[in-house]
């Protein structure tokens, strides 16, 4: 039985991803000059009728995102690695002021690792990446098919971090949707 610690891995490949949301430590965000005051935004307002098309659409990116999870997984051990040794060497890639091929081949050799293991590392980071694209693109047609906006969509998402009122609002009309669709069909007369 395969055992998947999809969620370390997810953890551990944050960095991996490549994209403006993942600054690099080493490279300041501002320059270090004199504060910019930013002007308190408002958040957007959430309708009573959005809360269960946005229940509907979460819970199917819910879907592919846990198949993506589980896509991942299999990969890193289709590449030969386990899901922990992968997370191991993803460790040591982390920058930590290794900048260079040889700064990084430094500490792969101090963790021990092959050079058929970071070879079937950088493979399974390839195929990881593909696959959190192509999710991402999917997550984006499931939330567009339903007559969703993806930014009203992550709008109701963040605020719903910060809101457990809207946070249950949410979670109960999940529940709601689910039991709907267990219910068994009344028979026709």
């Amino acid at each position: 039985m395969v055992r998947y610690c999809a969620a370390a891995l997810l953890v551990m490949l944050a960095w991996l991803i490549p994209g403006p949301a993942w600054a690099s430590p080493a490279a300041p965000l501002l320059a270090q000059e004199a504060p910019v005051e930013v002007a308190d935004v408002a958040p957007a307002t959430i309708s009573e009728s959005d809360i269960p098309l946005f229940a509907k659409v979460y819970q199917a990116v819910q879907l592919l995102r846990l198949r993506a999870e589980q896509e991942m997984a299999a990969a890193v051990e289709e590449e030969g690695l386990s899901i922990e040794r992968f997370n191991a060497i993803a460790e040591t890639q982390i920058p930590s002021g290794a900048d260079s091929p040889e700064d990084i081949a430094k500490v792969a050799e101090k963790a021990k690792i092959s050079k058929k293991e970071n070879k079937q590392f950088k493979a399974a980071v390839d195929r990881i990446i593909a696959i959190r694209q192509s999710t991402e693109a999917d997550m984006e047609k499931a939330i567009e098919a339903d007559g969703m906006a993806i930014a009203t969509f992550n709008t109701i998402l963040e605020q719903s971090a910060d809101n457990p009122e809207l946070k249950r609002k949410i979670s109960d009309e999940i529940v709601q949707q689910t039991l709907a669709k267990s219910e068994p069909a009344a028979p026709a007369e």
